[in-house]
């Protein structure tokens, strides 16, 4: 196995003194005509003089999907500013703006009393008299912030990543063995923030059943930035785009509250009565939904009454229920238009695997590298940071997946969870579907527990069920069985009236009382127990909202147990063994997570010795957004903390801070307390958001969703009351987090925070506003660390979500036989540097090797190519585009606050040896203490439907549990 000193990253800085100007064309949209448009959006408002700027969302959106030409660099407009907010290469067609703008207005403002007010604005704005000018757009533009961080001219967001596309699509197309790729650009909005590139037509792949499936190379650009560095940089990220073609009885099926990505590419221009020579070579990009009322997909933005509707297209979109249902049809293009629906993993399996390995993401990085403007070069290889890690190779003897845990380790579990339980017994419990999974359980308590023989069986106090008994020299288990029953069906919500939040919390109340008459009383001494909960997939749930885990959560906490949910798995086209030792692999996660709920959790020896003080606790900040249209349709903020104090016993090394008693309390007691915040309100909530829009201000709620992913995304809030829901929630998250601080002063401690989930709330955690050892919660004065505590370390990380950290490869030489250099690439474990970097470097990166599904696979696989491989003696050629790639995310560690005599780079090599989690591979995605609060985040969301859409491509492995069924 190689061992990597080195890795490239896939990311891109201005050379000192460099400078790069692009010609765009920029239309202005005088402080007059904005004036105009916020006094119109103003109408109706419960507070207008709160509302500061006018969203545009789904103006970009329609920009989107009928002029790809045009970039949008707003979210909103804004009255104070004069400057353009619309880009294009070439001066777009006045027909085609006025039109796109006039339809946009007229939505503003739809209600029948504002359309005199609609019409009056349509006549005083003139768009067809504003001139395109051009303008040369300084690409490398940027000034530098307090903490001397690269702050960017806000529209190089948008405007450097399109610019950098344009020039990939110059070079010829990208070669490989077999055959070419040629790429097209995407349109993209503001919220999408980049740029896109797309392989078209797309590749084709035929399964082993003969069905063909459709895919393309992907291309993504972003602009980032990185703490305390004067310099931005450019993210590349290779990946590939799969194509829904799998449709079920009713077409392809749609994520409730969520859209489809459609990828549109016409013959003609869309809009009616423009030249045919303005027909894009970029793709559209128009978005799919279905709509509860209608009981219907449609196009959003579209409609009987929405804004397609008025206007008059040269060719028609397709229509949504002919799109779902043959989307092959239309990807092969039908009457001038081809339209291309994304893949999602909701979506069930697809037949080419998701994610690329480093034999298809090298070539086409340097494929791109060849576009790169003078003055724009890759960001230098990183060093490893093992000035206290030891440079050793980690011994991949042990095989996670397949060993079974030895007699000494199966012996420090049952002594750890003695210790937790205080000396009584193991009581858990299984409510099972399938015989199958009902013995997989079993087997896999006693393979962890090290509980051999024949339990002892007795009859349970529960229909169907029977409880058997175990008993070691340090542990007395009993696991309770029996069978789930109705409790795992629909919640049952009636058909007339199942979109109605009233029906909705009377089924839950149902399902939760039934699982309190079905199950025997709580512990007597008020410790949770815990309950693993075998459910249908989800798939069996019609509606989605009759999901009963959510109710299941609740009604087992009002039950006094913790929960733990398998899925009953679809069945899957795999061998058999494949099967029994996913089940096997799955029983063991579930059983292992169950009792990380009870507080049975190991933690990392750092093995950094006594230079880390021997008292040292850690604890995490997590911070739950709960959205309105969720399953409690009631929005919420929950700040989660967790401390570890890995010296101590067991019931107290892992505890949770509850906010309404200002104490730490045990992981299992703060899983219970969280699952209050869950309770459902006593009264109807309005089914229609409309209200609290007027009242705020804010037009589309969505707008205020995605900009907490962004960095910096502080837009969103031009048309906020600065008295809203957001600034309520800072303050909040402020208070909180000044009382666990408080509560943290005894000893050393080491404070981690995760950038993407704080730091919208927690607005001194972005990039822009960020100061070595100082600290600053909202609403107060900044400060220094030390006075929040005088051993407080602060620790903010940050994962690969919407491209924030670069992709990467291990990166090394060697010489041939022949005595030529060879470029080798591969995946590398370790702590990360810039090289010759000062000693007081605070930014380091985190990388762990292949794990999971992805273990076997090689570094030179290709969706593309064929390779040649030698195996057990064996030599012959194969492709890879139906095997799992899997490329670990780099994890971001920025070492914010210390003290004055720190090494950073051993509070980062300490944060970096929390993942390590013993006994187990690969390493978590974040460190333990944030895991551990991340983890919590189920008893507020205790539900499964808000995940993503399009999944990051860096988790592709998650196909392959979802196929299995060992996740859900």
């Amino acid at each position: 196995m190689i061992r990597y000193d080195t890795i490239r990253l896939a990311g891109y800085a201005p050379a000192p003194g460099a400078e790069w100007t692009v010609p765009y064309y920029t239309l202005p949209f005088p402080q007059y005509h904005r004036k105009l448009l916020l006094d119109l959006y103003r109408l109706g408002l419960k507070r207008p003089d709160d509302c500061r700027g006018v969203p545009v969302k789904r103006l970009n959106g329609l920009l989107q999907a009928l002029a790809p030409e045009v970039v949008s660099v707003a979210k909103w407009l804004d009255v104070s500013r004069d400057e353009p907010w619309l880009y294009a290469r070439r001066p777009v067609p006045q027909d085609v703006l006025s039109t796109l703008v006039h339809t946009w207005v007229r939505d503003l403002r739809p209600e029948p009393e504002h359309r005199q007010a609609v019409r009056k604005v349509l006549n005083e704005l003139r768009l067809g008299e504003l001139p395109w000018g051009r303008s040369e757009i300084p690409m490398f533009a940027r000034s530098s912030t307090r903490g001397g961080t690269a702050e960017p001219d806000e529209r190089l967001y948008q405007l450097l990543p399109d610019a950098l596309a344009e020039l990939a699509l110059g070079l010829e197309p990208f070669r490989y063995s077999g055959g070419t790729l040629t790429f097209r650009g995407v349109a993209r909005r503001p919220n999408d923030r980049g740029a896109e590139l797309l392989s078209w037509p797309p590749d084709i792949h035929q399964d082993r059943d003969g069905r063909t499936w459709w895919f393309s190379a992907l291309l993504t650009l972003s602009l980032q930035t990185v703490p305390f560095s004067p310099d931005f940089r450019v993210h590349l990220r290779c990946g590939v785009r799969r194509w829904a073609t799998r449709t079920g009885k009713n077409g392809l099926y749609f994520p409730p509250r969520r859209s489809a990505s459609v990828y549109l590419l016409a013959d003609a221009p869309w809009i009616a009565d423009i030249p045919e020579s303005w027909a894009s070579a970029r793709f559209s990009v128009g978005r799919l939904s279905y709509d509860r009322e209608l009981r219907a997909r449609r196009w959003e933005a579209g409609g009987p009454d929405g804004m397609l509707s008025r206007l008059r297209l040269r060719q028609a979109l397709p229509e949504p229920e002919d799109l779902s249902s043959r989307p092959a049809h239309w990807l092969t293009g039908a009457g001038g238009v081809t339209a291309a629906v994304v893949h999602s993993t909701m979506m069930g399996s697809h037949g080419v695997r998701g994610g690329l390995m480093p034999g298809d993401r090298v070539p086409l990085t340097k494929w791109f590298e060849n576009a790169l403007p003078e003055g724009l070069v890759r960001v230098p290889d990183q060093v490893r940071a093992d000035r206290y890690l030891k440079a050793r190779r980690r011994a991949r003897e042990r095989d996670e997946e397949t060993s079974e845990p030895d007699v000494r380790e199966t012996a420090a579990h049952r002594r750890e969870m003695a210790e937790l339980l205080r000396g009584g017994p193991l009581r858990v419990e299984f409510l099972w579907l399938s015989e199958p999974i009902r013995d997989a359980g079993v087997k896999a308590l006693a393979t962890m527990l090290g509980l051999e023989g024949e339990p002892v069986r007795q009859p349970a106090d529960m229909s169907d069920g029977e409880t058997l008994s175990w008993r070691t020299s340090e542990l007395r288990v009993e696991l309770r069985l029996a069978r789930i029953g109705e409790l795992a069906d629909n919640l049952g919500l009636p058909e007339a009236d199942r979109w109605k939040t009233s029906a909705l919390h009377a089924a839950i109340g149902n399902r939760r009382d039934r699982v309190v008459q079905q199950l025997p009383g709580a512990a007597t001494d008020g410790r949770a127990t815990l309950a693993l909960v075998e459910i249908h997939h989800r798939d069996a749930y019609e509606p989605r909202s009759a999901d009963p885990k959510f109710a299941l959560r609740l009604g087992f906490r009002d039950a006094g147990r913790v929960t733990q949910f398998v899925v009953n798995p679809r069945k899957a086209k795999v061998k058999p063994s494949e099967v029994e030792k996913a089940r096997a692999k799955k029983l063991e996660a579930c059983w292992t997570d169950g009792f990380r709920q009870l507080g049975h959790r190991a933690v990392p020896d750092h093995g950094l010795g006594p230079i880390i003080p021997a008292d040292t606790q850690y604890a995490a900040l997590w911070l739950v957004k709960r959205r309105r249209d969720g399953p409690t349709r009631r929005a919420d903020l929950v700040p989660i903390a967790i401390r570890i104090r890995p010296g101590e016993a067991a019931p107290t090394r892992i505890t949770g801070w509850d906010s309404r008693t200002g104490e730490w309390v045990p992981y299992s007691a703060l899983l219970m307390r969280l699952a209050e915040s869950a309770e459902l309100p006593t009264v109807d909530d309005p089914s229609d958001l409309a209200a609290e829009q007027q009242e705020t201000g804010v037009a589309d709620t969505e707008d205020a969703e995605e900009s907490e992913d962004a960095e910096d995304g502080d837009g969103s809030e031009q048309g906020r009351d600065r008295e809203g829901r957001t600034e309520q929630h800072r303050r909040a998250v402020a208070d909180a987090v000044q009382e666990i601080l408080f509560s943290l002063r005894d000893r050393p401690t080491l404070l981690l925070a995760h950038a993407q989930n704080a730091r919208q709330l927690w607005p001194w955690l972005q990039n822009g506003r960020i100061e070595r050892d100082m600290i600053q919660l909202h609403g107060r004065r900044q400060q220094r660390l030390d006075l929040q505590g005088p051993r407080l370390r602060l620790i903010r990380v940050r994962d690969n979500a919407g491209t924030e950290t670069p992709q990467w490869w291990g990166h090394g030489e060697r010489t041939t036989d022949d005595g030529k250099e060879e470029e080798l690439f591969g995946i590398a474990t370790g702590l990360w540097k810039p090289p010759g970097c000062c000693p007081l470097n605070r930014v380091f990166g985190s990388t762990d090797g292949k794990a999971g599904p992805g273990t076997n696979l090689s570094v030179m696989a290709s969706r593309w190519a064929l390779r040649a491989y030698a195996r057990n003696g064996r030599t012959g050629t194969t492709i890879d585009t139906d095997k799992l790639a899997w490329n670990p995310g780099l994890l971001e560690i920025t070492v914010a606050g210390c003290q004055s005599d720190d090494d950073p780079e051993l509070w980062a090599a300490l944060t970096h040896r929390l993942r390590q989690s013993p006994r187990r591979a690969p390493m978590l995605a974040l460190p333990l203490p944030l895991h551990l609060a991340r983890k919590a985040a189920e008893y507020v969301l205790p539900t499964t439907q808000d995940q993503l859409t399009e999944p990051e491509e860096d988790d592709a492995a998650v196909q392959l549990s979802f196929d299995l069924g060992v996740i859900a």
